[in-house]
């Protein structure tokens, strides 16, 4: 594999202390979380890992307290959907794909590792911990109960998209300065930046993959009643592929930078932020309506799972941001912590409570978690 050694992932590889190459391992590697590169780096896979523990823990208990299996699909499509996106992004040459991408990020080593150094293990579970609980917090928020089954689902895309975006982003501002991974500003894609970030990932990555993996969750999950793990196996299959797909539309102000020969970058980003506000400004209505309205608490950890986990995702990195600064760019970071803080408030003050699926009945796609 030292044809996958290019003089650019070296450089990149470089800025972060040095990533295996050539005698990388191609299964799994690990390394003593007490000599990383940085101290920050063995909390934020405990973190991830808690997390990815936790949603499936709470999708598993759904499915036995309402009889629905939906959101054990969206867990299990999370999975297929990371290993999908993740792997044409390390191994372009591979792919056939290396004319139109180049290294874009290289992650750093971490206790536990996979696919030529090229994967940490979090970052695996990173989309079921992260992506599952934007879902869940959004089902609390009772989307589909007001605007109906197929507007809803829309919209509860965009707010899943939405929720989504103002957690990861912290997440994401505080990695590249603590060297979690370092990002490749050369190309056009991440020429326009938020700090060290780029706005390509604050927008595709956090904003648009997550509404389109939840538009597929819908449109795979809710075609007919979901009772059993086998009956989602395949459907979560189906979603890991539709969602890159499914988000061609919404990464075309980024994918424009890369057609033609002098962007206007300008246009580009004042583009990006109107997506990002207008997406916001849906979720905000829909948080109006679920403070409204009036909920009976959903008991036990099917209650206590989303808010009790983004409580302490935000607490964890106010926390970290305060004790091994840089956290990224303040003036980002404030509105992000706000509405994520909106959502927890919101959401544990009227979550939805789980009913029991009637089997000749079809269920809505989204299970009541």
């Amino acid at each position: 594999m030292s044809d996958l050694c290019t003089d650019r992932f070296r450089e990149l590889a470089d800025s972060l202390g040095g990533v295996a190459c050539e005698d990388a391992s191609p299964f799994v590697y690990l390394r003593d979380p007490r000599s990383l590169a940085d101290a920050t780096m063995p909390v934020i896979e405990l973190l991830i890992l808690l997390g990815a523990v936790l949603a499936f823990r709470h999708a598993w208990l759904v499915r036995r307290h309402t009889g629905d299996a939906t959101n054990l699909g969206v867990c299990l499509g999370a999975v297929a959907y990371v290993l999908v996106l993740e792997p044409p992004l390390y191994f372009p040459a591979v792919f056939g794909i290396d004319d139109y991408v180049s290294a874009v990020f290289v992650h750093n080593e971490f206790t536990v590792g996979l696919l030529y150094h090229r994967l940490p293990l979090y970052i695996l579970l990173l989309y079921p911990a992260l992506v599952y609980l934007a879902w869940v917090l959004v089902q609390r928020l009772g989307v589909l109960e007001r605007h109906g089954r197929v507007r809803g689902a829309v919209i509860a895309s965009v707010c899943v998209g939405a929720v989504h975006q103002g957690f990861y982003s912290i997440f994401d501002q505080f990695g590249p300065d603590h060297r979690w991974w370092a990002w490749d500003t050369e190309t056009r894609t991440n020429a326009i930046l938020l700090g060290d970030v780029p706005m390509s990932s604050t927008v595709n990555f956090a904003l648009v993959m997550p509404t389109a993996f939840a538009l597929a969750c819908f449109l795979l999950l809710g075609r007919r009643p979901r009772t059993t793990a086998r009956s989602v196996v395949l459907p979560a299959v189906g979603i890991g592929v539709l969602t890159p797909l499914l988000s061609i539309p919404g990464q075309l102000p980024v994918t424009y930078l890369d057609l033609v020969d002098a962007p206007s970058y300008d246009v580009v980003e004042g583009v990006l932020w109107l997506m990002l506000a207008a997406a916001t400004a849906v979720l905000v209505r829909e948080l109006v309506a679920a403070w409204r309205s009036s909920r009976t608490r959903a008991p036990g950890l099917l209650g206590a799972y989303p808010t009790a986990y983004l409580g302490l995702w935000l607490a964890t990195f106010a926390v970290l941001g305060v004790l091994a600064p840089p956290a990224g760019v303040v003036a980002y970071l404030v509105p992000c912590y706000a509405l994520s803080l909106a959502v927890l408030v919101t959401v544990a003050r009227s979550p939805a409570v789980e009913r029991e699926v009637r089997p000749r009945r079809r269920v809505p796609g989204v299970a009541r978690g």
